[in-house]
């Protein structure tokens, strides 16, 4: 960590905790490809990140901290982007499953529901959906009773 760091506003600091979960996405079979650096440079310049900060973070993204945040829609934006990482090849491996699972329940969503909401955004992902459909969709599943 720089002693620049230290000066992050805390929603800069979120914002490179969320780039780091979907570099440990991309990351999860092992190798960034073109495709897959391509589309973090792009959510890190949307989140505010210089494309210098981008590379060290994609460099040093175990370093950083997770500070989960608590509004539903935040997280979701947040499992979205991951999502879209994980697509972002065209194929999803196994491991990148896995690590979607636990970046999810570390987000702060039931384990039990992972499995659906995955399901959720990535049909909705393939199909172009946006992230403001799927939310609404999400939440009449989840808070249906």
């Amino acid at each position: 960590m720089s002693p620049l760091d230290y000066f992050d506003h805390h929603s800069k600091k979120q914002n490179k905790e969320h780039f780091t979960h979907l570099i440990e996405v991309a990351f999860a079979d092992n190798v960034i490809d073109d495709k897959e650096k391509e589309m973090l440079h792009r959510f890190g310049r949307r989140l505010g990140l210089t494309d210098v900060e981008i590379d060290q973070l994609c460099e040093d993204h175990t370093k950083v901290s997770f500070h989960p945040v608590f509004e539903l829609s935040a997280r979701f934006e947040q499992m979205y982007d991951i999502v879209k990482v994980v697509l972002a090849d065209g194929r999803i491996e196994e491991t990148e499953r896995e690590m979607v699972k636990k970046l999810g329940v570390k987000l702060g969503f039931e384990d039990t529901e992972m499995p659906g909401l995955m399901s959720l955004l990535i049909e909705g992902l393939e199909n172009g959906e946006d992230e403001d459909d799927l939310f609404v969709k999400y939440k009449k599943v989840k808070f249906k009773k």
